[in-house]
């Protein structure tokens, strides 16, 4: 189905971090009921002039394990900070605070300590 707006990837770097507390309220939603998108990218959000979407489902999972939901958040700061490194600190700062206004402060935390956790192995770059 088509939906008509603006990939976020498309989106002018300076509308990103503002769209990125939306995006972490979605993903906040997603992980409360046990879905793992997947394949979290700027490219799977379409802002139209009423709605943020998320489309491309076909790598989601249903899963309430926080290290999976770790993994999807990780890909998204992944593809902030090499698609849109010049607002990447400010994206992501907005991102979390709209994931934790979906999930609560505790399971945020504990979502993004698997995050750090992820950075730390070998084969994974750090992401400021």
């Amino acid at each position: 189905q088509y939906v008509d707006g603006t990939l976020v990837r498309d989106m002018d770097e300076k509308s990103i971090p503002k769209t990125c507390l939306q995006i972490g309220k979605i993903v906040g939603m997603l992980h409360q009921n046990g879905i793992m998108h997947g394949d979290l990218t700027t490219s799977n959000f379409i802002l139209s002039p009423k709605h943020l979407f998320l489309i491309d489902f076909g790598l989601a999972n249903r899963t309430k394990k926080p290290d999976d939901h770790a993994v999807d958040l990780r890909l998204f700061k992944e593809i902030l900070n090499s698609a849109h490194a010049s607002v990447m600190e400010k994206s992501w700062k907005n991102f979390v605070s709209g994931y934790e206004k979906s999930v609560g402060k505790k399971h945020c935390k504990k979502i993004l300590d698997l995050v750090a956790v992820i950075e730390s192995r070998g084969r994974y770059a750090t992401v400021v």
